[in-house]
């Protein structure tokens, strides 16, 4: 009996080290865990951190993009609207040639044309 008491001894002394070693690895991963959940959320807020800054600057050169396409939508449109001006202009002065010219053909006398002629206004371009 007394070899069936050691015996049992030392299953018992072999569970208790086995009991410690399996509470010191639990004690491990639950410091493992806490160590990979403060990096995950130390990493999320870095990551948010980088995004809020690159959205910042996108946000930035849209703006610059932005009023870079409106002043050149403006130059042309102000060159457009110039260039316009000159056409409605040349047509003016050109209906107004044509008229002339339409009533020089209803002169029949050569010295009326004349005096026609020098009397019209001179139109600068």
């Amino acid at each position: 009996m007394d070899s069936q008491k050691e015996a049992l001894q030392r299953i018992i002394s072999t569970l208790a080290n086995k009991n410690d070693e399996i509470q010191n690895f639990i004690d491990t991963l639950n410091h493992t865990l806490k160590g990979v959940q403060e990096n995950s959320s130390n990493i999320l807020s870095e990551l948010d951190e980088e995004f809020d800054s690159l959205y910042s600057v996108l946000d930035e050169m849209k703006e610059s993009m932005i009023n870079s396409i409106k002043q050149e939508q403006a130059r042309k449109s102000q060159e457009l609207q110039s260039q316009l001006s000159q056409c409605n202009n040349a047509l003016e002065n050109s209906e107004e040639l044509l008229e002339f010219a339409t009533r020089s053909l209803d002169i029949k006398e050569a010295e009326e044309f004349s005096k026609v002629h020098k009397n019209q206004p001179q139109k600068p371009n």
